[in-house]
């Protein structure tokens, strides 16, 4: 009797790991339930209540920026299929953060808060969409913006779907990583490798034993990228290609991205950048270095001059999209944040010289709240009305 209880208990583990799937294309989905439930009248949702109907599960935040146009096609399109599509979304945000998106963006989606779904739904980055059938069967793993009208009609009436896979940790073993060049002295090490399918896009800084910086290492960086890194230029709107060149010249593939890495000793410690331009001019056909340009730009005003300076102990940063938590920050240090979130350039008009403790807390989809933010400390943001000249990365071809 003892024996065949503990087959049976062996049994049951098993069993039990046996149901504990990962979601992959052509295989029957996960039946996992999402608990905690918003915009609807249901606190729980299983995926197995939808059989039947085709479901896209999607997977956002909202302080991802290609997660918000992503909700609002994926919103029509529940719109447009009604009862034949079922989309449940996926974040892991606190419900006063999300309910204040369902208020601002008037979505009709329903949104989970879910935390633990990643032991079924494996993916680094958002947006993820995962396309289920009408039997429960996955049949797309990939982004949003592949997603139609066209696509998910064709799915439920021909069941029949044709889109490319989104695999985050998919690795192909043809593609090796080489050294390009590398260069090295008693006072400075420089390479320079191709794509690393392991590592995501990137930086990092190095510091010496007087913690001063004195390199930096990127993963994956296109050309311009290394440049606008290496330079210090706040954002990709201060780039501005010459020669014909354009971002179609860069574009994210495997074969325009590159690996950079600079260590330098105390001897280089203030010119450890340019030392790492000068070495990225060697090697590729065009180059980078930082000029002037005119342009419309948006502007940070001290509207009301309310603004107090600081009276905090140490210096804070935190920002994770369109949330912000600083002390003793700068005001160049604010428009470099904001400039995050617009298609030109900031510039600080405060004439504020001190050091400032700023929260901003807006809502992506709802950008008017950005400058209701600001207006809490005196602040305003407007668009100039002439061009302006500007501090920029100029990206040419090599003479």
């Amino acid at each position: 009797m003892k024996k065949l209880l503990i087959l049976l208990l062996v049994c049951n583990f098993v069993s039990c790991k046996k149901e504990i799937t990962i979601a992959q294309i052509d295989q029957p989905t996960p039946n996992y339930t999402f608990k905690n439930i918003l915009n609807s009248e249901q606190q729980e949702i299983s995926i197995s209540d939808f059989k039947g109907k085709t479901v896209i599960l999607e997977f956002w935040a909202t302080w991802c920026g290609p997660c918000i146009p992503a909700m609002k096609k994926l919103d029509s399109l529940q719109k447009t299929f009604k009862d034949e599509l079922e989309v449940i979304t996926i974040s892991s945000e606190s419900k006063e953060r999300l309910n204040k998106f369902i208020k601002s963006s008037n979505t009709s989606l329903r949104i989970a808060i879910d935390t633990t779904h990643r032991n079924h739904f494996k993916y680094k980055t958002i947006p993820h969409s995962i396309v289920i059938d009408k039997n429960g069967i996955v049949r797309a793993i990939t982004n949003p913006e592949n997603l139609s009208k066209e696509v998910i009609s064709n799915l439920i009436k021909n069941n029949e779907i044709d889109l490319p896979i989104k695999d985050d940790f998919y690795v192909d073993p043809t593609l090796k990583v080489t050294t390009i060049k590398e260069e090295a002295t008693k006072d400075y090490r420089i390479i320079l490798k191709n794509y690393d399918q392991t590592k995501r896009g990137g930086y990092k800084y190095f510091k010496n034993t007087e913690n001063q910086t004195n390199g930096i290492e990127m993963w994956n960086s296109p050309i311009p990228r290394m440049y606008q890194t290496l330079l210090a230029v706040s954002s990709p709107n201060r780039i501005v290609f010459k020669d014909g060149l354009s971002y179609d010249d860069f574009p994210y593939k495997k074969e325009h991205q590159y690996n950079f890495t600079i260590e330098t000793s105390e001897n280089y410690s203030n010119t450890w950048r340019q030392l790492g331009i000068d070495f990225l001019n060697k090697q590729f056909d065009v180059n980078g270095k930082i000029s002037t340009e005119n342009m419309i730009c948006y502007v940070l005003k001290n509207d009301t001059n309310s603004l107090k300076e600081s009276t905090s102990e140490a210096p804070e940063y935190m920002f994770r999209g369109t949330v912000l938590k600083t002390k003793k920050i700068k005001m160049s240090q604010l428009t470099e944040y904001i400039e995050n979130f617009t298609s030109i350039p900031v510039l600080d008009k405060t004439n504020l010289k001190g050091l400032y403790d700023i929260e901003l807390e807006w809502q992506a989809e709802k950008p008017k709240s950005l400058h209701t933010e600001l207006k809490k400390y005196g602040l305003k943001l407007e668009k100039s009305s002439q061009k302006l000249p500007v501090s920029v990365l100029e990206i040419y071809r090599k003479k």
